[in-house]
């Protein structure tokens, strides 16, 4: 297989990755309805107070404190608010730690998680925070202040896609909170010892780790269709080929079978959050690149900015039945996710849209 271009990049890249599931999770767990109010992103706060930071400096260096008022708001469930919010105090302090430690925390924590919004007075002090998150930084706030609280830990992540920052609360606050404090104090032993350690000059330097291998999987057009003002339908195709990060070199994936014409539909959002939300961390990820950035390739990422998803459905006689696809911003390329257990996806989302159809059938 043909290597892929420089300029694209794995989708094992960290901050790539993280900044993919950022907007993955928002989606799934806060999605954009104007139709039904409870599924809306509220806007009317539930709690407001301060959030404190700190410049994440090294420890012999003075930290400067910057402090941000703030609303928060969360999902409305049954007509009340999903975060019950009477015991959170009215100041918050977060942490500021590396995306690579919250790799470690383990992925099963965001599988069962609620979200909040903070939305923090714009100035130069959210325009600090905003840079030093996007640098590879995450927020950690611990709720030590009021034993009340049943909230333990929440992260903190900021999203470009909502242009805000997204609080993410794990059901599990014992085995998460547990989790947080192990990861973190091996971090801070891990850095003790390094300050400590005097290099050898007889020591080699350590191998640098091996750059991710990237791959050109497929290439071929996909095909989907839109409603004009006057619900015409209008055809759309795009040139494009789709890469993957080798794993023990190999893709994990074989695209022989795959046709020429790659044919998609369309679908809001909401839909992909009633019934992917278990699949999405068992699938491969594929980036899809189109091979010209041109008005059907910004159509198409303009559509799935305003609340769109992708669906990709291949034959019965293909082995990979569906591959899901999102727009990534900051890749300005779309990722697409192949559940690994295909049959009971497609069960699920048959299942799903069965019940749209119903629903909107009886309106």
């Amino acid at each position: 297989m043909e290597s892929v271009p420089e300029e694209a990049r794995g989708v094992d890249d960290k901050e790539g990755e993280l900044d993919w599931l950022t907007r993955m999770l928002g989606a799934l767990l806060l999605p954009d309805d104007p139709e039904n109010p409870e599924n809306a992103d509220p806007k009317e706060p539930h709690w407001k107070g301060e959030l404190d930071w700190e410049d994440p400096q090294k420890s012999d260096q003075p930290k400067t404190l910057h402090t941000l008022q703030c609303n928060v708001s969360s999902k409305i469930k049954d007509g009340q608010p999903e975060i019950n919010f009477e015991n959170w105090p009215k100041k918050l302090k977060t942490q500021l730690i590396s995306k690579s430690v919250l790799d470690k925390i383990g992925e099963q924590f965001l599988k069962d998680v609620k979200m909040v919004v903070f939305r923090p007075s714009p100035g130069d002090v959210l325009d600090s925070l905003v840079r030093v998150m996007s640098s590879g930084f995450v927020g950690c706030i611990h709720f030590t202040s009021n034993p009340n609280c049943n909230i333990k830990a929440l992260i903190l992540l900021y999203s470009t896609d909502r242009q805000a920052l997204l609080g993410f609360i794990p059901n599990n606050q014992v085995l998460f909170s547990g989790r947080l404090q192990e990861v973190l104090q091996g971090a801070k032993r891990k850095l003790g010892a390094k300050a400590l350690m005097k290099p050898k000059p007889e020591e080699a330097p350590p191998p640098e780790e091996e750059p991710i291998i990237n791959e050109l999987l497929w290439t071929g057009t996909l095909n989907w269709t839109t409603k004009s003002d006057s619900k015409e339908s209008i055809s759309h195709k795009l040139e494009c080929s789709v890469y993957i990060a080798l794993k023990n070199g190999e893709p994990g994936i074989s695209s022989e079978d795959w046709p020429k014409d790659m044919s998609m539909i369309l679908m809001p959002s909401i839909y992909l959050g009633q019934f992917a939300g278990e699949f999405m961390k068992e699938s491969k990820i594929i980036i899809l690149r189109s091979t010209t950035q041109g008005e059907e390739h910004e159509s198409l990422a303009a559509s799935m900015t305003a609340g769109s998803c992708g669906c990709a459905r291949f034959s019965d006689k293909v082995v990979c039945k569906v591959i899901m696809l999102l727009y990534s911003s900051p890749r300005n390329a779309f990722l697409g996710f192949i559940p690994n257990d295909q049959a009971m996806f497609v069960k699920r989302m048959r299942e799903v849209l069965e019940e749209y159809r119903h629903k909107a059938k009886n309106q």
